[in-house]
């Protein structure tokens, strides 16, 4: 009777060690190794966005064109702060409406700045992350990346040359726990990338600067030189500037 107890307590220690490991092995697959936020190493002001003047939208659609020859003329803060106004700003605080459309209103969308040096005038080289709800750049990464940046996206010569470059992410995930139809949640994304891309350009024209809109690059070292979280991936690249007459 002895021996079957210490039988029975031995089965219930075995299944009681598997249940644990069963539950913990999806959290440390998920943490292994990954960053699972970004380091903010400095917090830079924007200037308040501009609304009125400027080019018509009309305008702006007929001259769209993708650009791949840049100058070395920097950009100034105005003109960062407008283009990623454009790209993911708030454009209604009481609801958090942004400028792009988002399904569902889930917003999964990332937008990051790679500056070069001088390559935006009272800004220092680094990789920022926009925070679009109080307008600020947070800089993740120190010192001039547009030649990595260049190199992860399969060497287009034009990413290195333009004294900036906005990397748009997307959070899949955050878009299936809204839409569990992974094709459909899938394609929101995508769809909204695409319209982060047209504002993109289209502010770029407004200001008579160019960009070209960029999607072959090499994931892995893309993830690694942005620092992104692990819930983030990489869909295009804006390398922005002034184009070459």
């Amino acid at each position: 009777m002895q021996r079957k107890s210490k039988y029975v307590l031995g089965i219930i220690v075995l299944l009681s060690i598997f249940l644990v490991v069963y539950l913990a092995y999806p959290l440390l697959l998920k943490t292994g190794g990954e960053n699972q936020s970004r380091v903010v190493l400095g917090t830079y002001n924007l200037p308040a966005v501009q609304i009125s003047g400027g080019m018509s939208v009309d305008q702006a659609i007929q001259s769209r064109r993708s650009v791949r020859s840049f100058s070395s003329t920097p950009l100034t803060l105005q003109d960062v702060s407008q283009i990623l106004w454009a790209a993911q700003g708030i454009t209604d605080s009481e609801r958090s409406y942004r400028s792009t459309p988002s399904a569902g209103h889930v917003f999964p969308m990332e937008v990051y700045l790679v500056a070069s040096d001088s390559g935006v005038r009272d800004l220092e080289a680094g990789i920022y992350h926009y925070n679009p709800y109080n307008n600020t750049l947070e800089k993740i990464v120190e010192g001039d990346q547009t030649s990595n940046l260049s190199m992860a996206a399969h060497g287009q010569k034009w990413v290195d040359q333009a004294p900036v470059s906005l990397v748009v992410t997307g959070n899949y995930q955050k878009m299936k726990d809204k839409y569990p139809d992974k094709n459909l949640s899938t394609r929101f994304v995508d769809i909204e990338a695409g319209h982060i891309g047209e504002n993109i350009y289209l502010e770029a024209v407004s200001r008579g600067l160019g960009t070209v809109a960029i999607g072959s690059f090499y994931d892995d070292q893309m993830i690694s030189l942005l620092k992104l979280p692990s819930n983030e991936t990489p869909i295009y690249i804006f390398p922005v500037g002034y184009q070459v007459s």
